[in-house]
């Protein structure tokens, strides 16, 4: 295995999306990861959607080349086996209910008194005080609160919607990522462990403010357009499918009417300042254009808008994702055939790193337990191997 993350060991504690997809990636950058789980089911995400034999599709791609280990938390020699591992590790990621690390003892005070250098990635929901930070959560509950939810509304809709992909659990796995790394960095220069507190709440409101919260920022600004400079995007709507076209530009604007035989020659129109000063004029070539899109067949739109150099990007089904030219030409999936699932067919580490490649030790998520054995053997345990399972401190 190699990577940029190469000989750095993660022992991930999490369940769920948020905490094991934010120490899957850096797996996929070359790290090393024991994954903790408690008998009987381990992590839930191995049932939930598509699942054989205990591996889903969420739980293959978050978890794939790291070592199941099950562990009884509530017995004191799974807790002193923790620690053993504990001792070793550079990063340790947990999304414990409030107090369960301070009934098992691996607060990051607790752990740091042992191992002062490691990078403690602490996630919570709401955070660790305050009126919520209670409360169990869930990725519907943080768009709900964080204003992800209410900000798909559009012009005459007024009715929140959910993104309909766990978009809150992602973009929290790739902040800890990142935060994680930034603190491995900040380790190599120095500065020793850590403790990483983020919340799901902080993530996803961040992730919401960059780009759909100006009146927020704004607070002086002029309010009457929308919270979010993406809100009116809609699907353009051609003969046998659809279109993502977006022309903020002067020549990207000439040139969608050019490829809808619009006439957009009106001096009102030429430039982004003249538009804006005539948005009547500007929104009757955008009518116009839909109007005439709905009778040009898509192969025909997609040539016709390439060549007048429009971006747009044609409506894919998941369904014809893999089977796209340029996803073909990226070369970004890869099939295997998993010990328990079957065949697996996912994407390669998104990133090329061409100092420091990566490529997968162990393309397959691991089943409940597969490597006990082996890691309490690893800590120097493995002659009470049977004793342990027959106590079921491990499986």
């Amino acid at each position: 295995m190699s990577g940029p993350m190469e000989g750095i060991r993660i022992l991930d504690l999490s369940v769920a999306l948020t905490g094991p997809l934010a120490a899957g990636m850096l797996v996929d950058q070359g790290a090393e990861c024991i994954k903790v789980e408690q008998a009987p089911v381990g992590d839930i995400v191995r049932w939930l959607g598509s699942s054989v034999g205990g591996i889903s599709a969420m739980f293959q791609i978050a978890n794939r080349g790291k070592r199941s280990v099950v562990l009884d938390l509530k017995q004191d020699e799974g807790v002193a086996i923790l620690q053993d591992l504990i001792a070793e590790t550079d990063v340790l990621v947990q999304n414990f209910r409030p107090g369960v690390a301070e009934r098992i003892g691996v607060t990051y005070e607790d752990v740091a008194t042992t191992n002062p250098d490691i990078i403690y990635a602490d996630l919570t929901g709401f955070g660790p005080i305050g009126p919520y930070s209670h409360r169990r959560v869930y990725d519907t509950v943080i768009q709900a609160q964080s204003g992800l939810a209410a900000s798909q509304t559009g012009l005459n809709d007024n009715q929140p919607k959910f993104l309909k992909q766990l978009i809150c659990d992602k973009v929290t796995a790739y902040t800890a990522c990142q935060a994680i790394t930034a603190a491995l960095f900040a380790r190599e220069r120095g500065c020793g462990g850590q403790h990483i507190e983020l919340s799901m709440l902080d993530a996803c409101i961040a992730f919401l403010f960059v780009d759909g919260a100006d009146h927020e920022i704004m607070l002086d600004g002029d309010h009457s357009g929308p919270q979010a400079i993406a809100a009116n995007n809609t699907p353009l709507a051609f003969d046998g499918g659809f279109a993502a076209v977006v022309v903020p530009t002067d020549d990207e604007f000439h040139g969608l009417a050019q490829a809808l035989n619009v006439d957009s020659s009106d001096s009102d129109l030429a430039t982004v300042r003249d538009r804006t000063a005539n948005p009547d004029k500007s929104k009757a070539v955008h009518r116009e254009v839909r109007n005439k899109a709905v009778h040009m067949d898509i192969a025909e739109a997609e040539a016709r808008l390439d060549s007048n150099q429009v971006p747009f990007g044609i409506i894919r089904s998941v369904e014809e994702i893999a089977s796209d030219p340029q996803v073909v030409a990226n070369n970004l999936f890869a099939k295997f055939q998993h010990p328990v699932a079957g065949w697996i067919r996912h994407h390669r580490v998104p990133t090329h790193f061409h100092g420091s490649p990566t490529s997968f030790r162990e393309p397959a998520a691991p089943i409940l337990g597969q490597h006990s054995d082996e890691v309490i053997t690893e800590i120097g345990r493995g002659a009470k191997l049977g004793e342990l399972r027959a106590k079921k401190v491990i499986r």
